[in-house]
């Protein structure tokens, strides 16, 4: 039923589209994040499904905004675990539909609720935890206004939400897996003028593969505080400064398997405008593992500069990080990173094969804009364990290898393509290509399978 509205919005959509204006709002990452306010002027309405985005309910100021994203995704890893588990030539398809309502009733109070499904169809093994989730409720929060305006004041949100923050590299929605990922709690938001400051108390939604199942996780409970504001030498770049918590029942490393309760202090500073841009982040974290003391960090670049000048603008540009890995059974201490809830591809690349932890990297880009809205981007990543002592993770921050300090630190080379096409403001095309090249660390730790991966989505948001 659900699939069948989504497909029906979508033909409507096309058959009427137009061409979008400069005074619409964009579509963010986060949903709730929108504000169609606007659209209470008829005149501004150039769209058919203009009149589900401004829905008025009284009084000015209480309206309801209707949106959704159908998401079509093909994609093939031929191998998985580099040989590990069973090969896969064929692909299979992953389907992604959300569809919202923000419900605003007045200046003061504000109700967002989305719905999620996720479904998969032809992975050999069968579906991974975030493949599969027919429906649930993925979103459902009250915002209270204490004091203050959108951009002046103190907001209180209650409920299931979505969290991101920063470059992505610890909290993000996961945008990139078929499910996306939310939390149940409490966030507190304080914003005057450019400086935005949150806390927040939350707890990891479990998905299940069933029809409004899913659960809070009492195993994991994250909370936190920081705030963005300009930096203080540059105007048009930004600084955050944060603190999180995490206590985690049942953690797994290498070393083991115990409670985990992590804490997390970071810097970041970034500059996405402009010839030069850059996001560089340094993140501490302490705490205990199965009683033994946590003492973790990792460090993030990710830099261009664009020629704007030149035929097809090109951006060359270059990321670093790395994270640290355990020194091994006779350390106490656990020094293997932990990602948190990060998005996935932000540590190795569009495939996400390898999780932030123990990871060492280096990949040059090139970005070259055929139009405004069609892009491709070059890239070659390398891989590296930063201990000897430690083993290589999934993007599921599980141990895919045995440490084997004698099998040398080079994982391996990807280089990768990708496609990007804005076909309108609605519609999203993208194609990638990666190819792992395997490196000294699977030849000592076989099976040393190199992988292919494949993916291509179009996506339609309204």
């Amino acid at each position: 039923m659900l699939r069948r509205y989504f497909r029906s919005m979508v033909c409507t959509a096309i058959l009427s589209q137009a061409v979008a204006q400069d005074v619409r709002p964009a579509y963010q990452l986060m949903h709730y994040d929108e504000d169609w306010s606007m659209l209470a002027d008829p005149a501004q309405r150039s769209e058919r499904l203009d009149a589900l985005k401004y829905i008025r309910l009284g009084p000015d100021g209480w309206y309801v905004s209707l949106g959704g994203e159908i998401r079509e995704k093909y994609e093939l890893l031929d191998q998985p675990g580099f040989g590990i588990g069973p090969a896969d030539q064929n692909g299979y398809l992953l389907e992604r539909y959300l569809l919202s309502s923000d419900f605003h009733l007045g200046s003061r109070f504000r109700f967002f609720t989305e719905l999620q499904s996720g479904l998969e169809g032809g992975r050999t093994g069968g579906p991974r935890p975030t493949d599969l989730d027919r429906l649930d409720l993925h979103q459902s929060f009250v915002d209270w206004r204490i004091k203050g305006t959108r951009s002046r004041g103190i907001t209180l949100r209650i409920g299931r939400q979505e969290l991101a923050f920063g470059s992505g590299r610890l909290i993000a929605p996961a945008e990139g897996l078929n499910l996306r990922r939310s939390l149940d709690g409490a966030r507190v938001n304080v914003k005057k003028g450019k400086i935005d400051f949150n806390a927040t108390a939350l707890r990891l939604v479990a998905s299940r593969h069933g029809i409004f199942d899913n659960l809070p996780d009492h195993t994991q409970t994250f909370w936190g505080a920081g705030f963005i504001a300009p930096q203080p030498f540059w105007k048009i770049a930004f600084v955050g400064v944060y603190y999180l918590g995490f206590d985690k029942k049942l953690a797994i490393f290498y070393k083991g398997a115990g409670r985990e309760i992590r804490e997390t202090f970071g810097a970041h500073i970034w500059k996405r405008t402009g010839r030069w841009d850059y996001d560089d982040e340094a993140v501490f974290q302490w705490g205990s593992f199965r009683g033994a003391p946590i003492r973790a960090w990792a460090f993030s670049e990710d830099g261009g500069h664009t020629f704007e000048g030149a035929p097809l603008h090109p951006r060359i540009g270059f990321r670093g990080d790395v994270t640290s890995g355990d020194h091994g059974p006779n350390h106490r201490a656990l020094r293997s990173f932990d990602p948190l809830f990060s998005a996935v591809p932000v540590w190795s690349g569009p495939s996400a094969l390898l999780g932030g932890i123990n990871l060492a990297d280096a990949t040059p880009s090139i970005r070259l804009k055929f139009t405004s809205t069609l892009g491709l981007t070059l890239e070659a990543s390398t891989f590296w364990r930063e201990s000897r002592n430690d083993s290589v993770y999934t993007a599921f921050n599980t141990p895919l290898r045995p440490a084997n300090p004698n099998a040398g630190r080079y994982i391996a080379t990807a280089p990768s393509a990708t496609w990007a096409w804005q076909v309108t403001r609605h519609i999203f095309c993208s194609i990638i290509y990666t190819h792992f090249f395997t490196g000294s660390y699977f030849e000592a730790s076989r099976p040393n399978r190199n992988v292919n991966y494949v993916a291509s989505w179009v996506s339609y948001r309204f």
